[in-house]
Formats: structure tokens, sequence, C-alpha cells
């Protein structure tokens, strides 16, 4: 059994909508991390560090429900490129928000990893194998989309392609 999840719990649409939106205004600067790292504690951390509680009680409940059931945490694709500063305005994140968002998507699957292999299931990387596949990738390339999707996804959601990465990095784990 796969499971996705820990993205929803910390508010990842609500996260990305301030961070465009606050990108047009200052788009050399960080405004998004000066928004959720005000007064020295990094909120979207914070928000990580409490969802992994969450997950823990859903893996468990899992293997309650299905204890022969091999449960793996599936984690979450390169979003914005793995370096340097993003790709304004093409995709509207600020600057010096692309390395902040970055590191709190990382922090995110490390989450799910420790997660998981405390709970009796595995973790397979996404990440890894979607690096060079980032919403600054042209359309054949790109395996996640930006904000204004050219093909079926949401924004910021992986494509067909992406899907494709995602499910073959599942089956070479399994």
């Amino acid at each position: 059994m796969t499971v996705g999840i820990g993205g929803n719990d910390i508010g990842f649409s609500g996260i990305i909508e301030d961070c465009v939106s606050a990108s047009y205004g200052k788009p050399f600067g960080s405004p998004c991390k000066d928004k959720y790292t005000a007064n020295g504690t990094d909120q979207l951390l914070a928000r990580i560090t409490a969802t992994a509680s969450k997950i823990a009680t859903v893996l468990q409940a899992v293997h309650q429900a299905a204890p022969n059931a091999r449960v793996v945490v599936v984690g979450y694709p390169v979003i914005v490129p793995d370096s340097g500063y993003g790709c304004f305005p093409a995709v509207p994140i600020a600057f010096g928000d692309v390395p902040y968002l970055r590191s709190t998507e990382k922090s995110l699957n490390s989450m799910l990893r420790t997660t998981a292999a405390a709970n009796g299931a595995s973790y397979v990387d996404t990440y890894t194998p979607t690096i060079g596949h980032d919403v600054c990738k042209s359309g054949g390339t790109r395996w996640v989309e930006g904000l204004i999707p050219t093909v079926a996804a949401a924004p910021f959601h992986p494509n067909l392609g992406g899907e494709q990465a995602m499910a073959a990095a599942v089956k070479a784990a399994l």
C-alpha cells in the first residue's frame, strides 16, 4: 500500500498562494520566507514537525487494519529547481524564496522518511529522480506544473511525466 501524505497537512496550497502573491511586490527579495520566519520561528518547519505525529497515527492505523500489508510512504518530487533562485516571472516565486521553499520541501521529505521508518513503513524518495524536471523547465522536460498549468495537472503538482517518474521510483523500491 502506498501513501502520499503531508503536503495538505502543512497547508501546501495556501503556502504557494501566499508566496506567489507576495513575490510580485518583491521579486528579488524573500517575502514568503520573511512572513513564515517572522519573530525567529520558522512556521513551516513547525508545521512539518507537528504533522509527524498525524502521519504516525495514520501509519499505525493502516498497520492495524492491514497487519500483513507492506506500507510505503511516497515522498514529494522536486518542485522548485534543486539549485539556484528559480525563474521569476515565468514561475512567480521571488528569487530569495526559492531556496527557502526548496529547504522546506526537503524538510518535509526528511520528516516523512523518519516517520515512515519509526512506524514500520518504507519510504520512497521521489525528489532525487525528479531533479532537473522542476517547474522552471520547458513543457516537455517539466514534470511539475507551474502556477498556470499547460497540461492536465493542478498548479505546482506533478503532471503525467511527474506521476510516471514517481510511479517508476515506487516500482523500483518495491
